[in-house]
């Protein structure tokens, strides 16, 4: 495998065939990662806080209870965020074509 840099793309050569790459538009895909994955942590604390303020400031602590219901009760807030943050990361992903043919093509010939 080959590869190489010429005004602007990134070639990738192997046995079978030739692939050119942007890197204008390998860099795009990599910033809006970032920022996806920025959004997405912003949101799981918020999300995170509003139901922890909902759950502990409006209701009184239940007492006398199992402990398998305080390990539930302390733990729904948290699973709930992470689900609602996945799902807002998921929607927010923009399909990086042109990164992941390039991941691909170097971990077949490893």
């Amino acid at each position: 495998m080959k590869w190489f840099y010429t005004e602007g793309k990134l070639t990738v050569s192997s046995d079978e065939e030739e692939h050119k790459f942007l890197l204008s538009d390998l860099l795009t895909e990599t910033s809006h990662r970032e920022k996806v994955i920025s959004i997405t942590r912003i949101a799981f604390f918020l999300i995170l806080v509003a139901l922890c303020v909902l759950q502990f400031s409006f209701v009184e602590f239940p007492k006398n209870q199992g402990v398998y219901f305080y390990i539930g009760y302390l733990s729904t807030p948290l699973s709930i965020s992470v689900i609602l943050s996945a799902l807002i990361f998921v929607i927010l992903k923009n399909r990086r074509k042109e990164g992941k043919a390039l991941i691909r093509i170097f971990k077949e010939k490893d």
